[in-house]
């Protein structure tokens, strides 16, 4: 029977200090610290947000009529939908921003080798977007950053 007792204290001490906690994780950004839920389901919304992104302008030698995003590139590359290429996208969207020449280089070379038509012509563009508008209209802004050539020139 004591062991119920102090089994019972515990939970609720447990239970007590999850539920201050949560509350309290409401004056941070995020509102959460995982794995401790606020209640707050839904209660922010997106705001605008940034990535970096590949945008093809040749591939296989062919000029192309439109640029077209590395992701929507469905039949010009392997995988347009990979996550990696994703993150390194981000990571190379970041050397170039920062200006770390060698970083660029290094991740060009595995882009180039690993994940682009060959040869092709391609640029680093930002897109700046609010979620919920391009989830419904599709629509965003793009801004260009640099050109590239494969193998590893810069037109």
């Amino acid at each position: 029977m004591a062991a119920y007792r102090i089994l019972r204290g515990w939970v609720a001490l447990f239970l007590a200090g999850y539920f201050v906690f949560g509350f309290s994780a409401l004056l941070l950004p995020r509102r959460e610290v995982f794995p401790v839920s606020s209640w707050s389901l839904f209660a922010l919304v997106p705001g605008q947000e940034s990535r970096y992104a590949l945008r093809l302008l040749e591939a296989g030698g062919k000029k192309l009529a439109e640029p077209v995003l590395y992701q929507e590139a469905e039949g010009l590359v392997v995988d347009p939908h990979s996550v990696a290429v994703r993150e390194i996208v981000q990571q190379f969207g970041l050397a170039v921003e920062r200006g770390r020449i060698q970083e660029q280089l290094r991740i060009r070379r595995m882009l180039e080798r690993d994940h682009l038509p060959s040869p092709c012509r391609y640029e680093l563009v930002m897109i700046t977007y609010d979620p919920l508008v391009r989830w419904r209209t599709g629509r965003y802004e793009v801004r260009p950053m640099a050109q590239y050539a494969s193998p590893g020139e810069t037109p």
